[in-house]
């Protein structure tokens, strides 16, 4: 009897739900929404790193998204979590997609994102056309946003969620 051995892939992200944002006809410039002084939402911190990379005047004009939440269940870094979910096209969206999710828990009210001080992972280009995870999270004064670009060796742990475009919407 001749067995065959069957590698099993171990999956690292599990799917959750969906969140629709609607486009809006106003643009959307980082530098003048992801701030400490914003009265819509909280944040305590802007990390100098996500300014660096976001904070260049550029504007956005934010389209309709449907973004599909994952949660991440082993540690892992960025590039097998981006092969997993198809390559960098498949997970990119833009800051206006992140700003509009955060908009919807503006004080860290229960919804899609996180609040128990675990990270809210995006990926977006910034201004430079670099790759990064963008993390969201709340501290219980606010939310933390930094940018951390994709080839850093950092290995997320199996409590984060990761949030890309949902590859089976219409929207």
């Amino acid at each position: 009897m001749h067995m065959i051995d069957t590698l099993t892939q171990v999956r690292l992200l599990e799917p959750a739900e969906t969140i629709a944002i609607s486009a809006t006809n106003a643009p959307f410039n980082p530098g003048a929404n992801f701030t400490t002084k914003n009265r819509e939402v909280r944040f305590s911190t802007v990390w100098q790193e996500f300014k660096h990379r976001f904070f260049d005047g550029t504007v956005e004009v934010p389209m309709p998204v449907c973004l599909r939440k994952y949660r991440l269940l082993k540690p892992a870094p960025d590039g097998p979590i981006i092969e997993e979910l198809g390559g960098e096209l498949n997970v990119e969206t833009s800051i206006a997609s992140v700003f509009a999710v955060i908009k919807q828990q503006p004080f860290g009210q229960p919804g899609p994102l996180q609040i128990n001080g675990y990270a809210n992972i995006f990926y977006v280009r910034d201004k430079d056309g670099v790759l990064c995870a963008v993390r969201v999270g709340w501290d219980g004064e606010g939310w933390i946003i930094d940018a951390i670009p994709v080839n850093d060796p950092l290995a997320w742990n199996g409590q984060h969620q990761v949030f890309c475009p949902d590859a089976d919407s219409t929207s």
